[in-house]
């Protein structure tokens, strides 16, 4: 699903050198658990430019105009793939299979009770400890 938002998305390219926002897509090319993760740039014709690691499918660097025309990141997030990974935070994470908590890691679906991992303070949080937020997607850049 990423891979093909990404795919048709990134028409804007994207060059070897820094982002409007200061981001280094060398910054985000690492490996983990035996995939490649990457910095991905979406831009349009007004400008604007939307910075995407394929690890979490983590919206990273969004540079839109403010009231004077200035270009501004409106996304809080990390300047490298290492923070994301090493710090416990879901900064623009694509979260999953579901949002928020489910108590105490426990749901009912047609009449079955299912016993969920539980990862924050014994609920279920994000999808758990495998939620989407974690998952290194298969994503190509095209210009």
């Amino acid at each position: 699903m990423l891979c093909a938002a990404l795919t048709a998305a990134c028409a804007g390219g994207q060059q070897d050198g820094q982002t409007l926002s200061g981001l280094k897509r060398s910054d985000f090319q690492s490996e983990a658990d035996g995939k490649k993760t990457d910095l991905f740039v979406l831009k349009n014709d007004k400008g604007m430019e939307v910075c995407v690691t394929n690890f979490g499918g983590r919206i990273v660097s969004v540079m839109v105009p403010d009231r004077d025309g200035v270009m501004r990141d409106v996304v809080l997030g990390f300047d490298n793939i290492g923070d994301y990974r090493t710090i416990p935070t879901d900064f623009g994470a694509t979260i999953g299979r579901y949002a928020n908590r489910i108590g105490q890691g426990r749901i009912t679906l047609d009449g079955i009770e299912y016993q969920l991992p539980q990862n924050n303070y014994g609920h279920c949080l994000h999808g758990g400890p495998r939620g989407f937020q974690y998952r290194i997607f298969d994503a190509v850049q095209k210009s």
